[in-house]
């Protein structure tokens, strides 16, 4: 048996090495690492059987490591070596599938040979629960996913494990057999479910597959259904694997296209629209992100409110239902409308004052004027300097100031250009006045700047 050791003090690693009676359990440590992620390499590269580790490491915790192991190294176990002696932190240890939890503090010369031989019996147990279940197959499983309340899971996962064999699926989600079980067993397993605040997903259908088959059929529809089949009225979801939903398939280059551009953003038809598009495109959540991410930065660049942005994908970041992201958007989408669009202007208004941002945005050299650019619009002058002001609450020659300030600091943190050239670069034929303007706006000169972002 193959063992390596987790710990940030190398004295606990090193002590842990040579004292333990290792060799008399048939145990063979291979490797050690001061934390999680040094661990992970290691277990790249080298065969192991058992992980000890500490829980509070710095970079990834063991909790966090356990759920890396879990996710990507199933048939590896582990053993959690703390200083906690705190109920909770074993409850989460063992619902995470430690297969032991020690107190570093308990661990005494004369109660090693027991600790490792308990160890062992334990090791020797999932091996054997882990072959059968292996050679088992799936038709009907309950997935247990945690909603809200962490504790309750805790006890639930513990109680389900007397009786049942619990397989860990990902973060906060569980999986069970149903294959044998009877009509009132079933029911009663979902009440049980619904009490510990987690949502009870009955999914049958599966089509008589192995452990690993299970596993990556839960995983995809975690990944593309789920996500969007969940609402919060929900309390049981019911999941037949053998009718799946069939994902329509836009072009997703389109989909980014319009979420770049601001017009689901006044526009309340657009955005339904393209919410009920995006949703049907049942995306993962890795992929839901990288394309909607980019395009509210870009947004938020354009608007020159970049730090909406951050709050927008900070707080869609951590969310795992669309119903979720759903309603995140709809409460900063209104939060944007009440900053960019102060006065109450048509469709097709909105929509030419923000061709009209995107152009200045996109112009590699800044040399335009107003007239031009109300031109672009179709507007007059006047009428287009009253609807700028209106729609982005700024004047049309504070806001292009804004810009090429925004474009200037790119470029003197960027590029070695000089100084006078980057003036030329956003519009200004007079170096002087570029300096003066950019240390009135930004509080220090161009050279300043550009100074203190190399050090």
């Amino acid at each position: 048996m193959k063992v390596i050791i987790v710990d940030d003090e190398k004295l606990v690693r090193r002590g842990l090495i040579s004292i333990m009676p290792w060799a008399k359990y048939h145990m063979e440590v291979v490797g050690e690492a001061g934390n999680g992620r040094k661990a992970l390499e290691l277990l790249e590269t080298l065969e192991v059987d058992l992980v000890f580790t500490d829980l509070m490491m710095p970079e990834m915790s063991g909790f966090e490591l356990i759920e890396e192991i879990n996710e990507k190294y199933p048939a590896k176990s582990v053993v959690v070596l703390s200083c906690h002696e705190e109920f909770s932190f074993a409850q989460k240890a063992i619902r995470l599938g430690a297969i032991d939890y020690i107190v570093k503090n308990d661990l005494e010369t004369d109660v090693m040979d027991d600790v490792l031989e308990r160890i062992a019996h334990s090791y020797e147990d999932k091996v054997k629960i882990r072959i059968s279940h292996e050679a088992k197959v799936f038709d009907r499983v309950m997935v247990v996913l945690e909603l809200k309340d962490e504790e309750k899971a805790g006890q639930l996962v513990q109680k389900l494990s007397a009786s049942h064999v619990i397989h860990y699926l990902e973060r906060r989600c569980w999986f069970l057999s149903l294959d044998g079980l009877g009509e009132l067993e079933e029911q009663s397993l979902i009440n049980d479910i619904k009490q510990a605040n987690c949502l009870p997903v009955l999914v049958h259908g599966l089509g008589h597959v192995s452990l690993s088959d299970t596993v990556d059929k839960l995983h995809g529809y975690l990944a593309t259904g789920l996500l969007y089949d969940y609402t919060k009225m929900l309390n049981f979801w019911e999941w037949k694997a053998d009718e799946e939903k069939e994902s329509l398939n836009p072009e997703k280059a389109q989909l980014s296209s319009r979420w770049n551009s601001q017009e689901w953003i006044y526009s309340n038809e657009a955005y339904e629209d393209l919410l009920q598009d995006t949703a049907a495109m049942r995306l993962p959540m890795s992929e839901l992100k990288s394309l909607l991410f980019p395009a509210f930065l870009e947004n938020g660049r354009w608007l020159l409110m970049l730090e909406w942005s951050m709050q927008l994908i900070f707080r869609l970041e951590p969310l795992r239902m669309w119903e979720e992201w759903r309603a995140v958007l709809e409460e900063e989408r209104d939060k944007l409308r009440s900053m960019v669009c102060k006065t109450k202007y048509s469709d097709d208004i909105l929509r030419v004052i923000y061709k009209a941002i995107r152009y200045m945005h996109e112009q590699e050299e800044m040399d335009f004027s107003q007239s031009e650019i109300a031109g672009i619009a179709n507007m007059s002058r006047t009428y287009f300097s009253q609807c700028f002001k209106n729609v982005t609450g700024k004047s049309f020659n504070d806001y292009v100031t804004d810009i090429r300030m925004s474009k200037a600091k790119k470029l003197l943190v960027h590029t070695n250009t000089p100084i006078y050239q980057i003036a030329q670069h956003v519009g200004f034929k007079d170096e002087k006045y570029f300096s003066k303007l950019f240390l009135q706006e930004i509080g220090v000169l161009p050279s300043d700047f550009r100074k203190q972002w190399e050090k």
